[in-house]
């Protein structure tokens, strides 16, 4: 459900999820990674449907602007699918990739069978981290999990911050009030 939420209109990845899972058990990790994919490849054959409403209102999305939008049709112009396997490393979220796809004339069946590597890839290597250190402190996460989800949400805040701050100096200020400019 978070990997569709998150290709469509929510702005938390489904990583912070799938993390949280691998923690307690990297197979159960495992398979959310792979549910998050799946929601993925859903959640963008929905927007790709649906591309030129959903484009209309990305800039409504915390953190997606009117430069982030160009950078990401100028990215997908020249580097076709390959932008969409980089966007986790460019910060772009999948969901533009989704609507550009359908804007640039792309069939669906090119979006759906590119969403499973460019998505999985960075959910199972987050599975695979949180996992190995979920094993690693087991009895320690079981007796403390307060303690550890508090950390957790704490690694992930400023995660999201250090995010942001990028975005912004790379595109200008980012408000997500629907002007797409702040």
């Amino acid at each position: 459900m978070w990997g569709y939420a998150e290709a469509t209109r929510f702005f938390i990845v489904p990583d912070v999820l799938v993390g949280w899972i691998a923690l307690h058990g990297p197979r159960v990790g495992f398979a959310s990674a792979f549910a998050a994919t799946a929601g993925a490849v859903l959640g963008g054959a929905a927007v790709h449907r649906d591309a030129a409403a959903q484009q209309a209102h990305l800039t409504e999305i915390p953190g997606i602007s009117d430069a982030m939008l160009d950078d990401a049709a100028e990215r997908f112009a020249l580097e076709s699918w390959g932008a969409v396997m980089r966007a986790p490393l460019d910060g772009i979220p999948y969901k533009i990739y989704a609507a550009r796809s359908a804007l640039d004339g792309r069939p669906l069946q090119e979006l759906v069978l590119w969403t499973p590597p460019a998505r999985l890839w960075r959910f199972l290597l987050v599975a695979l981290g949180a996992g190995a250190f979920g094993m690693i402190f087991a009895r320690t996460i079981r007796r403390r999990e307060g303690h550890f989800l508090f950390g957790y949400a704490a690694v992930w805040a400023i995660t999201y911050v250090r995010y942001y701050a990028g975005l912004r100096r790379r595109y200008g200020a980012i408000t997500g009030s629907g002007t797409g400019r702040g």
